[in-house]
Parts: C-alpha cells; structure tokens; sequence
C-alpha cells in the first residue's frame, strides 16, 4: 500500500481504526504527520478475544494513549456478522472513553480505495469488490474511478445463473471472489485480480482519513446491512431447497 500524504489528515488528527470482518482482526494507529502502526491477528475466528488487546498493543507501539485520539475508525462491513460487531463494539467503546469522534467505514469501499492507491495500472477502471458470504456466494459492489458513489451491494453466487447488470463489463475483480466471478460470467470480460490482500485496518484508516480530508459526512459506527438482491433471489441454505 502507498504512503498517505501527510495533508490527508487534518491537523493534529490521530486515528485508530479496527477491522474484523473477516478472516483476521486488526488495529492501527494513523497520525497527521504520515506515521502509521498496524497489529494483525491472522486467524478467522477469536476476533472478540484480541480485538481490543491488538487496540492497545498498536497504541502502545505508537506512543498514542487514549486522550490523544481524535478519531475511531471501523469497519462496517459487510463480512461475518459476528466480526464486524466486534469491530464496531470496541471502537464505540474507545471513541465513548477517549471522547473521540467515530467513524464507519465500508470494508468494500476500502478495498477499492487500497487498491485504487496501491494499482496505478486501475486508474480509469471500474472495480468490483468483493468479500465472502461464507455461504457459496459474495458480497460484490461496483466502484467507479472516483470511488465516490456505488451501487447497492448485491449478493452474487457464482453458480446461481444471475443475469449480471452490463454496467459490470470489463470490470476489474478484487476480493476473495475475484477469480470465481471472472470464471463464471465470462460474458463481461472480468478481469479477476487474484490474492488481494484482506481488508485490513490501515485500509480502514486510509479512507476514513480521505474523507475527512474531502469534508465528507462520516457514516456511523453501524452493521452495513446489505439489502436483498435484486439480481435473483437468495442462495438456499445448505440441506433446504
């Protein structure tokens, strides 16, 4: 991932951002002047256990206590519907204690803004961001080079026969469901970006960071609910037809 200018940030802003929405927890520390710490726990489940312990290991590398806080940043989702509470839980608990402001922020969103940054090659290129269901299908919303306005988030399976929107054509595929969707809708001329790295906090921090800078209304440290697809109805649960 690139280096943030140091302008991003506001003033003497430093954030902490947690994510956990899906197979690893993590926390970092973003400070105006560019310097950024991060603690990963790379394992899919245990997210409550060390969500809050990596918190404080990241602040204690960056010298940061809790007053210092001008921002918590976490993850909404969409993920793991107990993960992405376990972000949001601690960071409402961090921001109440420090009197910092809160700040949600779309794991999908932040996904295409880190590989925007990170892929010069992605300028001008529709993205398609993907996150795992765990239930056979993904979470995919489409992003435009600005990455300012998406559509609804759908829940697309590979293997369901939906009829993709054509806005999807020749779109650049991110995410753990990067390689099925280009197989699978061959159609659209997917370009499928294998071995994306996971969302992490520093991505979290990063566009939360962005926004800020822009003067964009922060979203809340809510679930991001991902409405019914209008692209099919719904995978069936395993065992129901």
């Amino acid at each position: 991932m690139s280096e943030l200018p140091m302008s991003e940030l506001p003033g003497e802003a430093v954030i902490l951002a947690l994510e956990s929405s899906a197979d690893q927890a993590s926390a970092a520390i973003l400070c105006a002047d560019g310097q950024r710490w991060q603690e990963i726990h790379a394992a899919r489940h245990g997210h409550a256990a060390v969500v809050t312990e990596l918190a404080r290991r990241v602040m204690a590398q960056a010298g940061v206590t809790g007053g210092a806080l001008t921002h918590v940043a976490a993850g909404r989702g969409p993920g793991s519907f107990t993960g992405i509470r376990v972000a949001l839980a601690a960071a409402k608990g961090f921001a109440l204690a420090s009197k910092a402001s809160g700040i949600g922020v779309s794991c999908l969103a932040a996904m295409a803004h880190a590989a925007r940054t990170s892929q010069p090659d992605f300028a001008g290129r529709h993205l398609l961001a993907t996150a795992d269901t765990r239930r056979g299908s993904y979470f995919c919303q489409m992003f435009d080079p600005a990455i300012e306005t998406a559509p609804s988030i759908q829940d697309v399976g590979p293997d369901s026969g939906q009829v993709m929107p054509e806005g999807w054509q020749a779109a650049v595929v991110i995410g753990p469901g990067a390689v099925a969707l280009a197989a699978a809708f061959p159609d659209l001329a997917l370009s499928g970006v294998p071995d994306t790295p996971p969302v992490d906090a520093l991505q979290i921090a990063n566009l939360a960071a962005q926004r800020l800078q822009a003067g964009h209304p922060a979203e809340p440290l809510t679930p991001l609910y991902v409405a019914p697809a209008f692209l099919g109805p719904a995978p069936a649960s395993p065992g129901k037809t």
